[in-house]
Parts: C-alpha cells; sequence; structure tokens
C-alpha cells in the first residue's frame, strides 16, 4: 500500500499559501477519490479540499493553520489511482517515500484548484483513440507516458465528466490556463448541464462528508462524525477569515503606497442609458462600459513591468464585493465582449456566490483593472486606490436625481460622479481623462 500525501491546493495564480480550517475526516477513515475532507481559507476564497485518491486517512500533518502551497496536510494509506499526484504532475516513489516532498515549490494543483495540476482520464474508452487500456491505475505508474497529455481540470469537473463518459481531453476549459471546471464538463454534456444548475446545494452530490447542518437520517455512528463536522464549521471564527483577508489588502495597499497616483473625476448623465439598460443591472452596464473604454485607452492597459509599461493583454476587470468575511474581488475577462443578459447573469450568480464565501477558481485569474462602488451605501464620490500589477481603478457614487445646468437654467437629471485613478509610472493625466470619456461614450 502506498503512502499518499493530501497536498495543499493552488486555488489561485497568486496564492503561495491557505488555512487549514476544519478536517472534515479523521484518522482511520476511508476515504473515496473525491471526497471532501477538508476545508481551507484563503485570502481570496474558502475552499473544500477533495481528495485525489482512495485510501485510509492515517495521518492529520496540520490539524489547523498555515500551511503552504503543495505541502502535504495528512496522508493516506491506499493505491495510487490512475491520476497520479496531480500537483507534481508526476509520481514521486509512493509507497516508500513518507517525507513531503513531491512537487516542492510546484504551482500546481489538486482537488478542486486551478492552474498546473492535471490529470489523465481514468476512462477506458477515449473518444478518438481507440484503445485506451482498461486498467488505468496500473498504468501511471509503469511508464510516464501519460504526462504530455495531462488536463488540467477540478476535481469535480473530472467526476462528473467520468460520469457522462466525456474525455476532458475534448473540452476546452474556461478557467485559469484552460482550466477544465464543472461549467465547461455541462456544458459539453449537453442536457446534463441543467441537472446540477436546478440543484440548490454545491453542484456535486453529496458523497461520505455532506456539508455542514445535515437533515437526513444517517447511522448513528456517521450522524455522530456529521453533527460534530458542523458545530467545527460552524463554531470557526469568522475573525479568521477576515484576518486573512485584512492581511491580503494590506499587503497590497504597502504595494499601492510606493506607486505614483493620479486621479481625475467627471459627473456623468445617465438619463439615455437608464432608457436603454431594459432591466439589466448598473453594474453590468457600468462594467461593460468601463473595458470596453479600457480597450479604447490601451495604455491602460499595460502594467510596469522591468522599468517600462507592459501590455497585459485584454480587459480583465476586477469587481470589487463587499461580504460579511471582507472584500473579496472576482475578475471577469473581457466582459465587454460578453452578451449583456448573460454578463448580468453571471455577475448577479458570481457576486451571490462571493457574498457566501465561495468563488469559482476561473474568477480568480489576474487583473488589468478593478471597478469599485460605493453608490449603494450612499458615498456621492470617493478615491480608489490603484492595485498593483494593475494600472487603473474605476471609483462609482451613487446614482440619483441631481440638480443639473440645462440650456436655459437648471434642471434635474439621473447623474453619477466617477473617478479613474491610474498608475503614473505607465500613463498621464490625459490618459485618464480619455477612458472617462471613452466610458461615457460606451455608456451611450
Amino acid at each position: 500500500m502506498a503512502r499518499i500525501p493530501i497536498i495543499m491546493p493552488k486555488m489561485s495564480m497568486t496564492m503561495t499559501e491557505g488555512e487549514v480550517a476544519t478536517w472534515l475526516v479523521k484518522v482511520g477513515d476511508q476515504v473515496n477519490e473525491g471526497d471532501v475532507v477538508a476545508e481551507v481559507m484563503t485570502d481570496k476564497v474558502d475552499m473544500e479540499v477533495e481528495s485525489t485518491h482512495s485510501g485510509t486517512l492515517v495521518e492529520i500533518a496540520v490539524e489547523e493553520g498555515m500551511v503552504a502551497v503543495g505541502d502535504p496536510i495528512g496522508y493516506l494509506e491506499g493505491e495510487e489511482s490512475g491520476f497520479g499526484d496531480l500537483l507534481g504532475g508526476g509520481a514521486e516513489s509512493p509507497a516508500e517515500d513518507p517525507a513531503p516532498e513531491p512537487a516542492a515549490g510546484t504551482a500546481a494543483d489538486t482537488d478542486a484548484t486551478p492552474d498546473v495540476g492535471g490529470d489523465v482520464p481514468a476512462d477506458p474508452p477515449v473518444p478518438g483513440r481507440g484503445e485506451a487500456p482498461s486498467q488505468p491505475q496500473a498504468e501511471p505508474q509503469a511508464e510516464p507516458e501519460p504526462q504530455p497529455e495531462q488536463v488540467a481540470a477540478v476535481p469535480r469537473a473530472r467526476g462528473l465528466a467520468r460520469e457522462l463518459g466525456l474525455d476532458l481531453a475534448g473540452i476546452r476549459g474556461s478557467g485559469p490556463d484552460g482550466l477544465v471546471t464543472v461549467a465547461d464538463v455541462e456544458a459539453a454534456g449537453g442536457s446534463p448541464a441543467t441537472q446540477p444548475a436546478t440543484t440548490a446545494a454545491p453542484p456535486p452530490p453529496p458523497r461520505s462528508v455532506p456539508e455542514p447542518v445535515r437533515a437526513e437520517p444517517a447511522p448513528p455512528a456517521a450522524a455522530a462524525v456529521d453533527a460534530a463536522t458542523a458545530t467545527a464549521v460552524k463554531r470557526k471564527p469568522v475573525r479568521d477569515r477576515a484576518g486573512l483577508i485584512r492581511a491580503a489588502v494590506a499587503r497590497k495597499m504597502i504595494e499601492s503606497a510606493s506607486v505614483p497616483q493620479f486621479t481625475v473625476w467627471r459627473d456623468i448623465v445617465l438619463d439615455e442609458a437608464d432608457g436603454r439598460r431594459q432591466g439589466l443591472s448598473w453594474t453590468t452596464v457600468l462594467l461593460r462600459a468601463y473595458a470596453a473604454a479600457l480597450r479604447d485607452v490601451p495604455e491602460l492597459l499595460c502594467r510596469w513591468e522591468n522599468d517600462a509599461p507592459t501590455p497585459s493583454g485584454p480587459p480583465a476587470v476586477a469587481l470589487a464585493v463587499a461580504t460579511p468575511g471582507g472584500l473579496m474581488v472576482p475578475v471577469f475577462s473581457e466582459p465587454d465582449t460578453a452578451a449583456a443578459r448573460e454578463l448580468d447573469a453571471e455577475i448577479k450568480s458570481v457576486v451571490a456566490a462571493v457574498q457566501q464565501g465561495r468563488l469559482d477558481p476561473a474568477y480568480l485569474s489576474v487583473a488589468n483593472g478593478s471597478l469599485s462602488n460605493l453608490g449603494g451605501l450612499g458615498v456621492d464620490r470617493f478615491q480608489a486606490l490603484v492595485t498593483p500589477p494593475q494600472a487603473s481603478v474605476l471609483a462609482l457614487g451613487s446614482i440619483k436625481r441631481r440638480p443639473t445646468a440645462v440650456p436655459g437654467g437648471v434642471g434635474v437629471a439621473l447623474t453619477l460622479t466617477a473617478g479613474v485613478t491610474i498608475d503614473h509610472r505607465v500613463a498621464d493625466g490625459a490618459h485618464a481623462a480619455t477612458l472617462l470619456d471613452r466610458f461615457v461614450a460606451h455608456l451611450g
């Protein structure tokens, strides 16, 4: 039997460590591949750690506390699965190396995480390949050839792909670095996509370890474990997560303090935009217009790197969302190219998940602009700070009817005050003014 590490997964490209909050299994428990074994908190999101192998939990290396990405938090004893070591991208000596050496320093992932970690589809029938071996568990240990075919995927996506008989290699991932998410598998599977969407709970059905506060009857021993687990999750102080987020904000603001910044404001009349938005949320309308304006001012799509402005790709806008646990910033890639109603539904779904402390890894990519809106809190105007390596941030105040100069006198119009703060190393005040001008133009 092999001693298999359970690794601290990498949830985003910038994640370097996470905090083990709660174990949902105990030493001696049987764990199946895909079972949720622990909950981990990061400065961006709470996440569930799923086992990539089946076996018996023989050691909890870290009961609670901070762990670097790639380091083990516990160990299983069992047979290596066909996926191998998802963190390191290849298997270390499975049976004879109990030391936590696999994937040291590798920015890879396991469980429900993005980035480098990949897998080899375990289904024997692989479309278009003909002879896939019927014993996938033995092959990765015997020969390293499957590695070039590894596919970066969330474990839940792998499990769903197996259930639907789909080949992950043929599914285009929408997450960071091509990560295949559950939504990608659902889309590739056609009609099954509607089933997860109709379940109000998290997408996968509960396995050996259910979500906290379980109502259905269970065997006495399992019920006791479930109750203890639910109590442990509930008792985890909210301030722990808030402290993590505050520390992350502090690190970014220290970086921001070293950036020379320039802010311009503009009062914008929204009557025409209001008449055309047809039920769309203002967040959707303003986010799309900001992304489109960034595309019109490419200087502000650069970051300061190696003593020069460096292009950072198409618009990727971070949306600041206040939550009970602190500020979270899901990133929307090229929102100006999305259909307005689809983007509106997407934003509402993501914000609802963020309010619960959950966020799909696909929204943890690196942004090149931010949108912060305090209008809902009654703020009319404020200055936001640039978050490196981004070159701009758009600050939006309240939208309300105000006295406005009109030809021949004073009228009332629906207005808001927008402020753009830029990295003055990358661009100048004229670029900020142009960005606001283009922002107004795209609002129409």
